[in-house]
């Protein structure tokens, strides 16, 4: 999941209502109040994993059974320290802090989740050596889940047709397409039987996902919920939120703000090495928001959320200074990596949008996917739209004809076979 709000806990334009335990409800409500400590605390669904994947010996820091920060902050002191070419492993809870409850979860139940607890992160972790006007490199060894599920998630707020928009103090805007995708009738349609059917409802959605434990390579099971029509989806596990420190102090983003040297793609796999600038004396590294799959886009909202393990090795660049993350990446599609020559024999569906506004021409992509979808593989639009998120591909592929730029999705046909 990759989400940008700058508002806090507390704000409640964002912050929905959520059934939590006592002590929990009592230390947000301290730290709201100003007068707790924002430690961590324990969940329902945290403890410690069965499995923890990576290299015997390394440093372990764990932000899986306890909340170590969600928030970016220049002040929130280092967890640990390692040294350039040192292995560190981070166990890492997923994006929307629900854990085993997703098990269980209702669609309805999705949106009393509290926007103000998401994107718990691991760290930070101070590397030495690193200062101001060098490059962290983090060389990706493993990245495994530390369960055997995962979940997408989606609501008329979020996503590539949801209200939210990171406006000043994100507030949500009035709906002005509660879209088709999140809600199978997104508004009134003249020619509609019966004339008076509701409209407008953004119904929201929970998919599950299975996997193994430890497992980095293959795929994962999709049973839609709907249908029962099933797929293999490729995966390429990695972390969704990977930055050093912001520069801001008071920075109340759950996602890396513009002040971060943050990765939030799916260049963050097995065998890539990220390519950070420091901001900050030590770094500052912090990781979080495990995905097992995402399509290019993410256009739910949510990838394959899971809990996750991601094992790294830091390197300094000294006095080398770039702008914004780079990396080094083993493929520029992880997932085909993942596919046997079988499924990459059926080839891949493609839908285009044209037009002078690269939204509007995503959005009209993305339709035109889901379409195909719908009609042709028998899934539901919620399936649909899901797929699309976490095995759909968006792609600008050219910007020259003045003033009709032309985006594409494709998603490989062959995990239905």
């Amino acid at each position: 999941m990759c989400f940008v709000h700058s508002g806090g806990a507390g704000d409640s334009g964002l912050v929905q209502r959520a059934a939590i335990g006592e002590a929990a409800a009592a230390a947000f409500s301290s730290v709201a109040a100003g007068t707790g400590a924002a430690g961590g605390i324990d969940v329902a669904g945290s403890g410690t994993p069965d499995v923890v994947a990576g290299p015997g010996g390394e440093q372990v820091v764990d932000g899986f059974s306890r909340v170590l920060h969600n928030r970016f902050n220049r002040d929130l002191p280092p967890v640990a320290v390692v040294r350039p070419g040192e292995v560190i492993q981070l166990l890492c809870r997923d994006a929307l802090d629900i854990g085993e409850a997703v098990r269980t979860m209702t669609p309805e139940a999705t949106m009393s989740i509290d926007l103000g607890r998401i994107h718990p992160l691991t760290g930070p972790i101070e590397v030495e050596g690193a200062e101001p006007g060098d490059i962290l490199e983090v060389e990706v060894l493993d990245v495994s889940p530390l369960v055997d599920f995962g979940y997408v998630v989606f609501s008329p707020a979020l996503g590539l047709f949801g209200s939210l928009r990171p406006e000043l103090l994100a507030p949500i805007a009035p709906y002005s397409e509660a879209s088709q995708l999140s809600d199978p009738s997104p508004g009134r349609v003249p020619s509609a039987i019966p004339e008076d059917q509701p409209y407008n409802s953004g119904a929201p959605w929970v998919q599950l996902f299975t996997f193994e434990r430890g497992q980095s390579s293959g795929f994962a099971t999709f049973t839609g919920t709907d249908t029962g029509r099933q797929a293999r989806i490729p995966i390429a596990p990695f972390m969704a939120s990977a930055a050093s420190r912001c520069c801001a102090r008071a920075c109340t983003a759950p996602s890396p703000p513009a002040s971060a040297a943050a990765t939030p793609t799916s260049g963050s796999w097995l065998g890539a090495r990220l390519q950070l600038p420091v901001y900050a004396p030590g770094a500052m590294f912090t990781a979080g928001d495990g995905h097992m799959a995402q399509g290019d886009g993410e256009v739910t909202g949510t990838a394959i959320e899971t809990l996750m393990a991601c094992t790294l090795r830091f390197q300094v660049i000294k006095n080398t200074i770039i702008t914004s993350p780079r990396a080094i990446v083993p493929a520029a599609d992880p997932t085909q990596l993942a596919m046997p020559a079988e499924m990459l024999g059926h080839g891949y569906y493609q839908t285009t949008g044209t037009g002078p506004d690269l939204m509007e021409n995503a959005k009209n992509a993305v339709r035109d996917m889901i379409d195909w979808l719908v009609t042709d593989q028998q899934v539901s639009l919620h399936e649909a739209y899901t797929l699309c998120s976490v095995a759909g591909d968006l792609k600008i592929n050219e910007t020259v004809d003045l003033p009709n730029w032309l985006v594409s999705m494709t998603l490989p046909r062959g995990i239905f076979a």
